[in-house]
């Protein structure tokens, strides 16, 4: 059984869309390039670094002996070196050797002291947090260095538009009218 020319232009059209079609709804997602990879693999070690596991984690991870050693020591030994005999020296000079007051003023400075120490403490807590709420929020914000891949209804539809605005739609239509133009008797 022998096809005429305009159903087998309509069945060549068809194949060719078809074909076209499902073969870009098939295709692959584009690969990683080596600067993106590098890339990616920084971002895991910047991530794995906020866990404490990282290369970079001394950025993150909070040093509380350093703290102590660099604040908390020196404010101590000040109070215990310099304001504390100042607070004597002036209730001596004023004729009170010992006494609550005294105890009293030496004590709300220690009180001080460690309001002081504890506020400090905590803008050092808040400083590490900053740092890895910060790391985490440049990665997110960075664009993906791949695209995500589409899904198969976003390829069916490239593929689709590609195919209606290629060369091989125009031919199809151009092979179609010709089957057509020739069955209603019109010359070419």
């Amino acid at each position: 059984m022998a096809l005429d020319p305009m159903t087998l232009a309509l069945l060549t059209a068809g194949l060719k869309a078809g074909g076209s079609i499902f073969g870009g709804a098939l295709a692959r997602n584009p690969k990683e390039s080596q600067a993106q990879k590098m890339r990616r693999e920084l971002l895991d070690e910047i991530l794995a670094s906020i866990r404490g596991e990282g290369e970079f984690s001394d950025l993150f991870n909070l040093d509380e002996d350093a703290f102590q050693k660099s604040f908390v020591d020196p404010a101590k030994a000040r109070f215990r070196n310099q304001i504390s005999p100042q607070i004597q020296q002036s209730f001596i000079a004023s004729g009170q050797h010992r006494g609550t007051g005294l105890d009293d003023t030496l004590t709300r400075a220690g009180v001080d002291m460690d309001q002081l120490l504890n506020e400090q403490y905590m803008n050092f807590l808040q400083q590490g947090q900053n740092r890895k709420a910060n790391a985490l929020n440049s990665i997110l914000g960075m664009s993906e260095g791949v695209q995500p891949g589409l899904s198969t209804g976003e390829k069916l539809r490239e593929s689709a538009a590609g195919f209606l605005t290629g060369e091989g739609f125009g031919e199809s239509m151009d092979q179609i009218l010709d089957a057509y133009n020739k069955r209603k008797g019109f010359a070419t």
